[in-house]
């Protein structure tokens, strides 16, 4: 069964990287205001890589964000649902002999996920590191199925 779902999560994600190279990378929110919480995307935003592993006690996502200082990230979670956004603005100025040169760069990250089991948002745990954040978030226990007799 785990091997199916794997293979259906890359199936996914080959087909989201189809529609976004057939039409492009979204400019606007995929999710209205309303469904983020009132929050509003920027106008253009780079989704992360995602790996999401899921053992029998946890799920955990790892995501390439690279160029960002942790206090720029931020993680919504819910059980069922990972979102991750993150904005960064860095600016550079060189001035040699009479030669100004002047960069701005900046990017942003939203990618929201469905999780592939229920887990327990409140005690899961997030580190970066070298441009990878790795969320740890353990699952919630799987309730013991009853059968009901049709009367």
């Amino acid at each position: 069964m785990a091997d199916t779902r794997n293979e259906f999560r890359r199936f996914e994600e080959m087909m989201n990287r189809m529609f976004e190279d057939f039409w492009g990378r979204p400019r606007r929110p995929l999710l209205s205001s309303g469904e983020r919480g009132g929050e509003t995307l920027p106008a253009e935003y780079r989704p992360p890589s995602i790996d999401v592993v899921e053992t029998d006690r946890e799920v955990i996502a790892r995501a390439e964000m690279p160029g960002l200082e942790k206090e720029n990230i931020k993680i919504n979670l819910t059980e069922d649902r990972l979102e991750i956004s993150a904005e960064t603005k860095q600016e550079e100025e060189k001035k040699e002999k009479g030669y100004v040169y002047r960069e701005i760069r900046s990017g942003s990250y939203y990618r929201a996920i469905a999780l592939p089991s229920p887990v327990d948002p409140n005690n899961a745990q997030a580190s970066y590191k070298n441009g990878i954040l790795e969320i740890k978030i353990p699952k919630t226990e799987v309730k013991e199925k009853k059968e009901i007799k049709v009367e």
